[in-house]
């Protein structure tokens, strides 16, 4: 073979060709982040609030007091997330019970949610018996924002959990009432208020539920035990104050049985009395009689005596009640709430 043969010649390469990739990589590229864009501006009609939300939380400079709730709280990322997109403000009074008006009587309203602002309010209980139930309410209310942000098909899932859940509690008369109170002034919001009550009171609850509230806190319990430790401090007065009333009930009747025998015995042994001198009178003297009378007497006066010392006790007890009474008076103005009549505050 010749040299000629055998050789190889290089020829420049395709220009044409080399575009013609480059070409298809750009078209490739365009199309993936056409799709992107789509599928961001989907994600963004989609998640309106989320976005809200997060620029809300962006520009929220939440107070000391207001951190301490979240972390007493034990909320997690996505539960502090809520309540500070929900800016809390605490309050006293008067401008909370202006915002978040109450006319129930013997209720106190400590936090309220308002869905068309997407805002949280919240009393200032100052009252360091009652130390932890600021953190429940303010659990309790950043639920009611985790709720308002649910899809349908997650509250319907949802719902029967906890109507099962508050069947379970249903001979409980302290939740009975509390659920009448919502009923009358949240007419229609019974599931809304149960996800918030059973999340930050109920210890037990299904493994469906505790996974969901496992989203908004890190340790439920915790919350859990400020509200035990809380409602503690009300449920000891209020025990306190209804063995004070049994016991001056019975006194009560005890005393006015006693001051009965008293009074009767006394009537009976003074015609005893005047028919033994009306005896001895006539000369006619009866030892034994006497000695009766006299022993009447000393049961008499021995009945009197203790009566006297069950009206000391009576009274001692009224006033325990009275002093039970002003704490009870002092722990409800620390909740909020205050002396109503019919014509209100």
């Amino acid at each position: 073979m010749s040299t000629e043969e055998n050789s190889l010649t290089l020829r420049p390469r395709d220009a044409r060709g080399r575009m013609t990739v480059a070409r298809a990589i750009a078209i490739v590229l365009a199309v993936f982040l056409n799709l992107v864009v789509i599928a961001a501006g989907v994600w963004a009609l989609t998640n309106q609030q989320r976005i809200t939300d997060q620029f809300t939380v962006w520009q929220f400079e939440p107070s000391a007091n207001v951190r301490a709730y979240a972390s007493a709280a034990s909320m997690s990322d996505e539960g502090t997330f809520l309540f500070y997109a929900s800016q809390p403000s605490v309050q006293d009074n008067p401008e909370f019970n202006s915002t978040c008006s109450n006319v129930e009587e013997n209720f106190g309203v400590l936090g309220c949610y308002f869905p068309s602002s997407k805002s949280i309010f919240l009393f200032d209980v100052t009252d360091e018996r009652l130390a932890g139930i600021e953190e429940v309410v303010a659990a309790h209310e950043m639920l009611h924002a985790a709720w308002d942000r649910l899809s349908d098909a997650e509250r319907a899932r949802l719902t029967p959990l906890l109507e099962a859940e508050a069947e379970s509690m249903k001979d409980d008369p302290e939740f009975a009432t509390t659920l009448d109170f919502y009923a009358k002034t949240e007419p229609g919001e019974r599931s809304n208020e149960l996800h918030s009550i059973i999340g930050t009171e109920f210890a037990e609850i299904s493994p469906e539920l505790e996974a969901h509230y496992a989203i908004y806190f890190t340790d439920r319990s915790s919350v859990v035990a400020l509200h035990e430790k809380s409602n503690a401090v009300f449920t000891e007065q209020l025990d306190a104050s209804k063995k004070l009333v049994e016991q001056l009930d019975t006194l009560r009747a005890s005393i006015d049985d006693d001051s009965a025998e008293y009074n009767s015995g006394y009537d009976v042994l003074n015609a005893d009395i005047e028919s033994y001198n009306a005896r001895g009178e006539r000369g006619i003297y009866d030892p034994q009689g006497y000695d009766e009378l006299i022993d009447r007497q000393q049961r008499l006066n021995d009945l009197y005596d203790s009566i006297e010392q069950d009206i000391d006790e009576y009274d001692d007890l009224v006033a325990q009640l009275e002093d039970l009474n002003a704490t009870i008076s002092e722990l409800n103005e620390s909740i909020n709430i205050e002396p109503r009549n019919q014509d209100g505050l």
